[in-house]
């Protein structure tokens, strides 16, 4: 009993002689000074401590500080803690040397800088000192900030707790932990993660391991399954997939913003890829958004000031609505929609966008074999759609959109060729005024901040003309019958049935939202019509006058053929057809004695 006393008291004189040798054990600065050497050094972060420190024997040694902040990569990453501890081996205690078991981060703000840190890579992560790292790292009650250009953060998930397993160097390496995530409706979403190393000796070493990455809360999910390596950078190979309720808050989660509008909602993504710092690339991408299901590959560079991507896609049956589901509808009860649209995001990426589609749809505008590129380069988006099979014929469009706010510069081009004219304007206006083989051309520029300002500042000039068609609601030929023997009633007739016409052609140019049409001109068998006028784009309203003559194939000498003024003028959706009742009154044997004479000089 005796000896077992001696014994005691000798490890607990030896125990005091270690304390007494190890400064860190005594002075606050002394402990400070030692966390920032080795937890610091071993995790390749600066550490400054803002509160008071303690040393600790039991339960195990250990060193807390208060009000901590660590950083990492010259701001790419910090923490703001109110609490770091560091559990001690007891080894540490005889030798007078600290000896890092577990590291404790309590109610941790992890702040994210993505510029800072895809300028400066993960270049650190591949030279620390994993040896001297401790076994184990822990936060309790964190959170996760993203900061965002102009000074402002973005919290991206909340009451985090995790545990870093790092263990000997030929034990696997594992992360787990839960937090919470933000929801697409403003809701929260509890999320587990979970992540294996199968070799992290090798990556100690500079080879390459097999890992597992599990990302899965209530409508989020991710998967990483391949070969990671740390040095001589770090890089990931293998299957990623995951979804997402909305591609643009997922993307937000990782600090990137969607230049193009739209949520993107019900996203999903499965392929091959390669992830390097400041890099992505996929092949044999299959990706489904918005319920459009596209396949091929793409690239995205994190390196440089702003995000680059690149993609090429094929699809089937491609929908552009859902793009445009929070824009303010064009028009409403007759007239251009004041709206504002949405401030601008062109300037948060570059993008090169190639899609092929064997059908795409935008509203009630459909096209086959569509090939739409948009090229977005320093806020200036280049859309263009070439060599569209459309409505039997071809539709070539392109766009070139630079915003500024809320405001909006748009120039551009289209045109069609031998498109069938009725069923494109039932498409796009649901109303049945005009059938042929129609060709149009159109070069156009304008700006504002809502549908009305663009079509209040609208230049542009172009020309159309149909083939072999109809004009419905005006019947030329029955008015001219009935003005032979009642002139009064032709009126009544011109309003009804259909006119055809072989050829009908005009040209048309606006200046800021005033649309001139000049030549307009159609013929038909046995008739000639001549039209112009004005058309104000920004009031929806047209004041057109026409003159109809019937051509006789052998007109008698000195006879004046038979002529019909008319006019259409109102709104566009309810535009009125009125003849010209003065020349039909002239042409009544009745009626033309009441008029008044005219003064004889």
């Amino acid at each position: 009993m005796k000896l077992n006393f001696k014994w005691i008291l000798a490890a607990g004189a030896g125990v005091l002689l270690a304390l007494a040798a190890a400064p860190w054990t005594v002075s606050q600065k002394a402990q400070i000074d030692a966390i920032e050497k080795g937890v610091g050094a071993s995790l390749n972060l600066r550490l400054a401590a803002h509160g008071r420190s303690v040393f600790a024997v039991l339960p195990r040694p250990h060193i807390r500080i208060y009000d901590v902040d660590l950083d990492y990569g010259g701001g790419a990453a910090t923490v703001t803690a109110s609490s770091l501890k560091v559990d001690l081996g007891f080894s540490g205690l005889f030798t007078g040397r600290l000896n890092f078991a577990r590291v404790v981060l309590a109610d941790a703000t992890i702040a994210v800088d993505p510029a800072r840190a895809r300028l400066a890579g993960a270049a650190g992560a591949a030279t620390a000192p994993w040896s001297a790292a401790p076994d184990e790292v822990e936060a309790t009650n964190a959170k996760a900030v993203l900061k965002l250009s102009g000074g402002e953060s973005r919290t991206i998930a909340e009451q985090c707790d995790a545990r870093l397993d790092i263990g000997r160097a030929s034990a696997p390496l594992s992360l787990i932990g839960h937090c919470v995530l933000p929801r697409l409706n403003n809701g929260e979403s509890a999320t587990q993660f979970a992540l294996w190393v199968a070799r992290s000796g090798d990556l100690r070493a500079g080879g390459e391991s097999p890992i597992d990455l599990r990302v899965r809360g209530e409508d989020f999910q991710l998967k990483l399954d391949g070969g990671l390596a740390l040095r001589p950078q770090p890089r990931f190979h293998g299957e990623v997939a995951g979804l997402a309720p909305s591609l643009r808050q997922a993307a937000g989660w990782f600090g990137l913003t969607v230049p193009l509008p739209g949520r993107y909602r019900d996203a999903t993504v499965k392929g091959e890829a390669s992830i390097d710092p400041g890099a992505l690339s996929f092949s044999q991408l299959s990706l489904s958004i918005d319920g459009n299901v596209l396949e091929g590959a793409a690239t995205m560079r994190l390196d440089t000031p702003r995000p680059q991507i690149s993609a090429t896609l094929a699809g089937a049956e491609v929908n552009l609505n859902p793009m445009f589901e929070e824009t303010p509808a064009p028009s409403s009860n007759g007239q251009w929609s004041r709206d504002a649209f949405a401030p601008s995001d062109l300037a948060a990426a570059d993008l090169d966008l190639r899609l092929s589609a064997t059908r795409v749809r935008l509203g009630e505008f459909q096209a086959d074999n569509a090939a739409v590129s948009a090229i977005l380069r320093n806020g200036r988006l280049d859309l263009s759609i070439a060599g569209a099979s459309a409505y039997s014929g071809q539709i070539h469009a392109r766009a070139v959109i630079a915003g500024n706010g809320a405001s909006l510069d748009i120039r551009g081009s289209a045109s069609a060729d031998r498109i069938d004219a009725a069923a494109f304007l039932w498409d796009m206006f649901r109303r049945q005024t005009l059938s042929g083989t129609a060709n149009a051309s159109i070069s156009f520029e304008t700006n504002g901040q809502s549908f009305y300002d663009l079509a209040n500042h609208l230049d542009a000039r172009g020309d159309f003309s149909v083939a072999n068609g109809e004009v419905y609601g005006l019947d030329l030929d029955l008015a001219f019958r009935r003005m032979e023997r009642q002139p009064l009633t032709a009126g009544v007739e011109l309003r009804s049935g259909r006119t055809a016409f072989d050829q009908l052609s005009a040209k048309f140019n606006v200046i800021q939202g005033q649309a001139e049409i000049d030549d307009g001109v159609a013929r038909g068998d046995g008739l000639a019509l001549a039209f112009s006028g004005r058309a104000p784009v920004a009031d929806r309203t047209l004041d057109l006058h026409a003159a109809a003559t019937r051509v006789s194939p052998s007109p008698a000498s000195g006879d004046k053929p038979p002529q019909i003024g008319f006019t259409l003028s109102g709104g566009w959706d309810d535009a009125v057809l009125a003849p010209d009742a003065l020349g039909l009154i002239q042409r009544s044997d009745a009626a033309a004695p009441l008029l008044p004479k005219p003064a004889r000089n």
